[in-house]
């Protein structure tokens, strides 16, 4: 029997159109956007049925990896999660399927940005990458400074580098690397004498994974605005330190479009070695502005 599977998803990159349809990792997607203020988006996708489709554990960590080259390619705040979904005893196609199951948003409100698109995401090539996205989507999608520090602190641990010497290196050179910094989190930070990435490593990432500490041990105080704004700003800092390290490190700087073969064929993601090789089109043509500010979501 076939059954129709829910993965709900936040963005708070609103994209251009309510729906897409893609192929990614050999699994085809239908993307339907929702009101962000009461439900989650979607993505739909057949399992089992006749032709003897993904199963659900396939498809949902091939979308979880979708996701993630999504929310870091539009910079977006995206948490997922499987919802459920209708089964059915006859075939049915993508292109009928319609959002059955609901669920409410797991990223408080924070505003939106409009006009983005699906059109181009980074091409992962390793698990350290995959990983590292994952790692990164969860961090940035959390609400929980404190959470977020060490997911963000942990991308830094994934090629078995040594954080801290890592975090010093690169910012002693900062301008060479071209990787900024502001002043101003680090006076908030006060460091003292420590080298930044001791600071981080023990002040930060251990004060919050073990709350009981030596004496002689920086200590988490939940409660006090100092520690609050120390974390938070601490976390601005390892974030930044991340985005480099992923980039850089990781080598994630090849990109994959989302094209068609003739002008009906269902989209799909290629690379730019493929797209040299085989005639494509682009899958969607980009959407004015306009009519994005006028569209009604349901």
């Amino acid at each position: 029997m076939s059954y129709l599977m829910h993965i709900g998803f936040d963005n708070n990159c609103r994209l251009s159109r309510r729906v897409y349809y893609f192929e990614y990792g050999s699994i085809r997607y239908k993307l339907i956007q929702n009101n962000m203020r009461k439900w989650q988006d979607v993505l739909l996708t057949i399992i089992g049925g006749i032709n003897n489709g993904p199963s659900k554990e396939q498809a949902y960590s091939v979308a979880a990896e979708f996701l993630s080259a999504l929310s870091w390619e539009n910079d977006s705040r995206i948490k997922l999660e499987h919802i459920g979904g209708p089964g059915r005893g006859k075939r049915f196609t993508l292109k009928k399927a319609k959002c059955q199951s609901f669920t409410f948003p797991r990223v408080p409100f924070g505003g939106y940005a409009i006009g983005y698109n699906i059109s181009r995401i980074p091409k992962i090539e390793t698990n350290e990458q995959k990983i590292a996205l994952t790692l990164f989507r969860e961090a940035s999608s959390s609400n929980n400074y404190y959470l977020s520090f060490l997911f963000y602190w942990q991308i830094l641990e994934i090629a078995k580098t040594n954080p801290i010497g890592w975090v010093n290196k690169i910012y002693k050179k900062r301008h060479q690397n071209k990787f900024y910094i502001e002043q101003r989190d680090l006076d908030i930070l006060s460091i003292g004498t420590k080298s930044l990435g001791d600071y981080l490593n023990d002040d930060c990432r251990h004060a919050i994974a073990h709350i009981i500490r030596k004496p002689n041990k920086r200590r988490l105080r939940l409660d006090t605005l100092e520690d609050c704004t120390r974390i938070a700003v601490g976390t601005r800092v390892v974030e930044g330190f991340a985005k480099f390290y992923i980039k850089n490190k990781l080598q994630l700087n090849k990109n994959m479009y989302l094209v068609r073969k003739g002008s009906k064929g269902f989209p799909f993601y290629a690379d730019e070695n493929y797209m040299k090789k085989h005639y494509c089109t682009v899958a969607y043509a980009p959407v004015p502005l306009g009519r994005i500010r006028k569209k009604k979501w349901h």
